[in-house]
């Protein structure tokens, strides 16, 4: 029994022992500290566009932003806000690429301090358009087919100018960087915050549309250059009127593809069948006429009142039509007939 007693009283001296040697200092570091932390949130204004539009310029894109403190016990200081711009083109091998023309985090477009950026929760409204972008990657070169070219003039896609810089295909993403008042950088956040976070996100993306409206009615001049087996060659220019009637975006019916010719030449009735293209400036002939002949056409000039092309078919017809507007409507002047985006 006195064993007993005497185990009990040493093992009790041992267990005071241990919680009296224990380093207070090292149980008040081994317990967390919680820093405060910022989150962000963009958004479209009410009535902004929700892309670019290819050859409107005017057309931009109109956000909201804010910074959210949740515990009320930091301060934003300042944001720099990063474009970044993505291209997509065919290489030589047929593949589809993606070009990340400001790699992963962007080029510096807007920088906020001070009373500008506003209190936790309140909107910031700024505009991003065509033209921003540009300035920010107006010197930016790329080796798409074996050459390091501009960006902005490159025979890849010659439809992309300084006047008309993006097409259908690139996209954008407005990131950014906030600084706050206790020296802390916030650049990145966890996929949680970004995706998943009820009123907040970590960037803001919008690509490029692409609208039609060469629907109406024009005055046609077609000069003959060559006739198929049995035609009869043509001196004058052939004359009349013509109608493209909108069948979806892009698409417009064609009466008469050869502009007079099947008439003059053959004593035919009009070649139909085929519609008119246009897919962001690129117009094409789409389909076959009554004879299963196909149609190509290459752009010789586009005034705002005139488009003037070449155009042949497989029957051997070649004939030169220009497309004089009788509304108040005018030609696009990104009008091309020229392929863009690959390389072969």
């Amino acid at each position: 029994m006195k064993n007993i007693i005497k185990f009990l009283l040493v093992f009790a001296a041992m267990l005071i022992g241990t919680v009296a040697c224990q380093d207070e200092s090292l149980i008040t570091k081994n317990v967390p500290k919680w820093d405060t932390a910022i989150n962000t949130f963009a958004s479209k204004q009410t009535g902004s566009a929700a892309d670019f539009v290819n050859g409107n310029a005017a057309v931009d894109i109109d956000l909201n932003w804010r910074w959210i403190s949740a515990d009320g016990n930091n301060t934003v200081t300042k944001v720099e806000y990063f474009i970044l711009f993505d291209e997509k083109y065919i290489d030589k091998e047929g593949n589809d690429k993606t070009v990340r023309h400001g790699g992963t985090a962007g080029k510096l477009f807007k920088t906020l301090e001070g009373a500008a950026i506003g209190a936790s929760r309140a909107d910031v409204g700024f505009s991003v358009t065509q033209a921003d972008i540009y300035n920010v990657y107006k010197s930016a070169k790329y080796n798409y087919c074996g050459t390091e070219v501009s960006v902005f003039s490159n025979t890849l896609k010659p439809s992309r100018t300084p006047a008309n810089p993006f097409l259908a295909g690139d996209s954008f993403t407005l990131k950014w960087t906030v600084y706050t008042a206790d020296g802390r950088i916030f650049d990145s956040w966890s996929p949680s915050v970004c995706n998943e976070v009820p009123g907040s996100n970590c960037q803001f993306g919008w690509g490029v549309v692409c609208t039609s409206d060469l629907a109406g009615t024009f005055n046609y001049s077609t000069t003959v250059s060559a006739v198929g087996p049995g035609g009869v060659p043509q001196a004058t220019p052939l004359t009349g009127t013509i109608t493209f009637t909108s069948v979806s975006t892009g698409s417009y019916t064609n009466p008469d593809v050869s502009y007079g010719v099947y008439g003059a030449v053959y004593g035919d009735t009009p070649a139909k069948g085929t519609k008119f293209s246009d897919a962001c400036g690129f117009i094409s002939n789409k389909g076959v006429d009554q004879y299963l002949d196909t149609y190509t056409l290459t752009v010789v000039s586009v005034t705002p009142t005139q488009l003037t092309f070449n155009w042949s078919n497989t029957y051997g017809d070649k004939a030169t039509t220009t497309l004089t507007r009788t509304d108040s409507k005018t030609w696009p002047s990104n009008l091309t007939s020229s392929a863009s985006g690959s390389c072969n």
